[in-house]
């Protein structure tokens, strides 16, 4: 018989849409990487991604990414006007919430 100290999630994934305008859709992966002994986070759209020993591990250090990231697109843009990204309106939105709880929020996790 397993026990529920046997059961591991290896994979997830969240789909979730923001009613901005125009609408955002994010989806965020988490799946578990034999070959790097851990977890793997991703948000497809912001081709952002982080490693975790553990999928909360991995969720934290993709959140710090995302910020991170669209902190320094948002700077790109203000520097130059004429920027071009399809990430842009993903990264201007999220440095709008400005903190790692309001975007666990809006995505889900």
């Amino acid at each position: 018989m397993v026990t529920v100290a046997e059961a591991q999630t290896l994979e997830f994934r969240i789909v979730r849409q923001v009613k901005t305008q125009p609408p955002l859709t994010f989806t965020v992966q988490v799946f578990y990487s034999p070959e790097d002994a851990g977890y793997i986070a991703e948000c497809l759209e912001m081709d952002a991604f982080a490693w975790g020993e553990t999928m909360d591990e991995a969720v934290e250090n993709l959140l710090d990414v995302m910020l991170g990231f669209a902190e320094v697109m948002v700077a790109d843009l203000r520097e130059f006007p004429n920027l071009r990204d399809p990430r842009l309106p993903y990264a201007q939105f999220i440095a709008q919430l400005g903190d790692e709880a309001k975007l666990r929020k809006v995505l889900g996790l």
